[in-house]
């Protein structure tokens, strides 16, 4: 394997290519893929979010400064997408994470079976939120679906899952949380095997309960973990999209209409592609800068282990 190397080296000195030259040369086609399908995107939704763009008229119009940011901020239905955005959020990134977790200390506390039970865990991941969402859209249906027909069985009222305004963006959330919460019991449960086992078996021997175990030991150890699933989940949940779009489309009326299905109905159904724009860059904004700030301890606590060891 050490010759293997060296001739490596010497090929790539004798082809006349620094070690500089050649780490941009392995790095050149993906920074040429995000640079096509990312940054380039950005910059052109930058750049219509401060043009008037309606798709009816098929060209950009005339540079308008902030004023598509001043109607938008304006606009009470983006701010209604908003919150109920927020609402979906909380209420799906809550539920995943706990259940996640005490699935997590179940599996690891397991004697038989463990495989078995994380290949099914990773199942309700295996396919995309628009393929599962058409089968919950069958198990929430009023007629024939198999939850009203369980609730009618045993006596129970049978609601309107997707048409009640009241209760459809907590059906939208039950799905969400079914498809994800394996997820964050995943990431936790490889969390809890890979702590260490010395502090846990000095605890045992001073005597220590298994609650101060677990509070004093078990959730501080896990807590980057956790925390950057927490992060990871409450992205995905804000820009949730395929799931309203399956189950909903944002009914009924605007109950369910999250901020990037309020985004996708104002720039492809309304056509005004400034306004999307305009949320979209907003949308990133504030996302990029809650990520900085939730990450940026998180990252300061793995430089400083990383400055221990």
């Amino acid at each position: 394997m050490q010759s293997q190397s060296n001739s490596a080296l010497m090929r790539t000195s004798s082809a006349g290519m620094s070690d500089r030259w050649f780490s941009i040369a392995l790095i050149a086609p993906a920074m040429a893929v995000t640079l096509i399908f990312a940054l380039l995107p950005l910059a052109y939704a930058l750049d219509v979010s401060f043009r008037f763009a309606d798709l009816s008229r098929g060209k950009l119009g005339d540079y308008l400064g902030l004023d598509n940011y001043r109607t938008v901020f304006a606009d009470a239905d983006f701010w209604s997408a908003s919150w109920v955005t927020m609402k979906f959020t909380i209420v799906a990134v809550g539920l995943q994470m706990s259940l996640g977790v005490g699935i997590a200390f179940l599996l690891h506390g397991a004697q038989f079976a463990k495989g078995i039970t994380r290949s099914l865990l990773i199942l309700p991941l295996a396919t995309s939120a628009a393929v599962t969402g058409l089968f919950w859209r069958y198990l929430y249906d009023t007629q024939f679906g198999v939850l009203n027909f369980v609730l009618g069985a045993i006596g129970l009222p049978e609601p309107n899952w997707l048409g009640d305004y009241t209760i459809a963006l907590w059906s939208v959330a039950l799905f969400d949380v079914w498809q994800w919460t394996p997820f964050v019991a995943l990431i936790a449960l490889a969390g809890l095997q890979a702590l260490p086992k010395e502090p846990f078996e000095a605890a045992e021997l001073d005597g220590a309960s298994q609650w101060r175990i677990l509070t004093k030991l078990t959730f501080p150890l896990l807590k980057p973990v956790l925390f950057l699933v927490l992060v990871l989940r409450t992205i995905d949940c804000v820009r949730l999209y395929d799931a309203v779009a399956v189950l909903t489309r944002g009914g009924p009326g605007t109950s369910t209409e999250t901020m990037t299905f309020y985004l996708y109905r104002t720039g492809l159904k309304l056509f005004r592609m400034d306004y999307a724009s305009t949320m979209a860059v907003f949308f990133l904004y504030v996302m990029l800068v809650a990520a900085v700030f939730a990450l940026t301890p998180l990252l300061k606590q793995f430089t400083d282990r990383a400055k221990e060891s």
